[in-house]
């Protein structure tokens, strides 16, 4: 083993005398390999969040407004058994039909809805994963038509409870926004990218409208309240007097029997009366137009607000299908003034996050130096070594692209710890080296022993901070998505880095200080010159 490390030495040696006889060729190739590196970003992709495994698998059901109970259970029912026939290791399957209503007081008041729970065994027993389950069930989501089929992640609030697309419609006319909204959604079902895009807007249960001419009800000597009364009164009764029996108090409240109140041209049977007494039939200056309400209206910050939301397939690069989605928007939706387009999710959750921790590894990144130069005493040295962390970005990017990963929020978690490691091998051979400049060494045979002699504490230390991460990195295990961004990151740049690292420093540490001795030399030549012609000068 010895004779092993003392051959690496060598040939390690033999090395760094080539690459500091050729400093600039060893700069232009590194800096070649850097920018390389850089343009495989775009293709790596990012996403926010890694997709997790989880525990069990929420499909939800939703039918057309006022569907019937007995039929939102049967569909339920054949997606039940379509589950038992194609899933594979899973615990127990649970589905609820219908939706409580307020605080779950009166039963199961919405009969339109169901919810579908697979309830899947520990991480190590499982056949299908969760993502698996979900790919073989969207195949049968066009089996039915008037369904709207809808994956609920129970790992989601973890992290903010955003979806990966999440488009807002900011608009005072809804009309206008469930349009718009509608054809969005179209537009995401055409990416294959993108899986169960939903509009929040939901059709409401039928109403009637009833549209009075004012001018014709202000001729007939009416007014808009006592006509509201009036209606009111018809359908939903007037309290006319009270009962009272032993303390106790009733009201007794008096409407139209249900047989002359439950069409809508019993609204014909109401007569109005004017101030002059005069029965004025309802109809003479009203018309009744059929039509739907909203259940719901969203508003922020003081406006209304239709989502789209929508997820992506595991593995997708994010930035990539919002970027597609924008473009196919832009392309097929004509701008309007009134009408307010803004991504949302996920996506803002990326770029708003991504932007932090670039801010905080700037921090760390200074902190960093603040410690070398305190130490050194210099500001020279901490600037040589710190050109160890762009290298180990090289790394960083080769293990995800090779690996098939997207860069996400964690990856950036992984850089934060990178900048505080990866300089630790600089460190080593810039005091070495120094420490032989002081015994009188020139800088190209400092550079070349320092190097040699730093070489194995340097592999042991990069060795095992690397071997004890890879578990870390690509075991798979309950949970690991959320700690594999973070051990690859570090595995990737602190191997590549260091490498890097071995050649590169000590190219700038001879380039930098060789510029600085050439300027003492100079000086103290100057110095020389001006004593000389000062003693020639004393001499005559």
């Amino acid at each position: 083993m010895e004779r092993f490390f003392q051959g690496l030495e060598n040939l390690y040696a033999s090395i760094l005398k080539g690459v500091l006889r050729h400093k600039i060729i060893t700069i232009v190739v590194v800096l070649g390999i850097f920018l390389f590196s850089l343009t495989l970003i775009p293709k790596t992709g990012f996403e926010f969040m890694p997709s997790m495994q989880e525990d069990q698998v929420n499909l939800g059901v939703e039918l057309p407004v006022g569907t019937k109970l007995e039929i939102t259970e049967t569909v339920l029912k054949q997606m039940e058994d379509i589950i038992r026939s194609e899933v594979k290791g899973y615990d127990d399957i649970i589905t609820e039909v219908g939706e409580a209503s307020f605080f779950g007081l009166g039963g199961s008041a919405i009969g339109y809805k169901g919810n579908i729970r697979i309830m899947l065994p520990s991480y190590k027993e499982r056949i299908d994963s969760s993502d698996d389950m979900k790919q073989k069930l969207r195949k049968h989501f066009n089996d039915f038509p008037s369904a709207v089929f809808s994956f609920d992640s129970s790992q989601g609030a973890s992290f903010g409870g955003t979806t990966p697309i999440d488009i807002l419609i900011k608009t005072e006319d809804l009309t206008k926004a469930k349009d718009i909204a509608e054809k969005i959604r179209d537009i995401l079902k055409t990416m294959p990218e993108i899986t169960e895009p939903q509009v929040d807007l939901k059709d409401g249960l039928p109403e009637v409208e009833i549209v009075m001419d004012r001018d014709k009800m202000y001729s007939l000597g009416l007014n808009v309240y006592s006509v509201g009364q009036e209606i009111q009164a018809n359908l939903d009764g007037i309290t006319a007097s009270q009962f009272r029996d032993g303390g106790n108090e009733y009201d007794i409240v008096m409407f139209l029997a249900d047989e002359d109140r439950n069409q809508i041209l019993d609204l014909n049977k109401v007569f109005v009366n004017n101030q002059m007494g005069q029965r004025i039939p309802l109809a003479s200056f009203a018309r009744y137009q059929k039509g739907t309400g909203p259940i719901s209206i969203n508003r922020e910050n003081q406006t209304r607000v239709v989502h789209v939301t929508a997820g992506t397939v595991p593995g997708t690069a994010l930035n990539e299908v919002a970027d597609r989605a924008q473009q196919l928007i832009n392309q097929e939706i004509p701008a309007d003034e009134d009408v307010l387009i803004e991504f949302s999710g996920d996506y803002e959750d990326l770029q708003k996050y991504g932007m932090r921790f670039v801010a905080i590894i700037l921090v760390s990144v200074f902190l960093v130096f603040g410690v070398m130069a305190s130490q050194f005493e210099s500001f020279v040295d901490p600037f040589i070594i710190l050109f160890a962390i762009p290298l180990s970005l090289i790394g960083v990017i080769m293990i995800y692209f090779f690996t098939g990963q997207i860069f996400n929020i964690l990856t950036a978690v992984g850089l934060v710890m990178l900048a505080g490691i990866i300089v630790n091998n600089g460190i080593v051979l810039v005091d070495y080296t120094n420490l032989l400049r002081k015994r009188g060494m020139n800088i190209h045979d400092a550079c070349v022993e320092a190097g040699r002699n730093r070489l194995r504490p340097i592999l042991m230390t990069t060795l095992t901070t690397v071997l004890g991460l890879i578990p870390m990195a690509f075991f798979p295990g309950e949970g690991s998505e959320l700690v594999q961004p973070i051990g690859k990151s570090v595995v990737g740049g602190l191997s590549v880095g260091s490498l890097f690292t071995l050649l590169l420093i000590p190219v700038i540490y001879a380039i930098v200080n060789g510029v600085g001795e050439r300027r003492r030399e100079k000086r103290e030549a100057r110095k020389l010159t001006r004593q000389k012609n000062r003693l020639e000068g004393d001499e005559a």
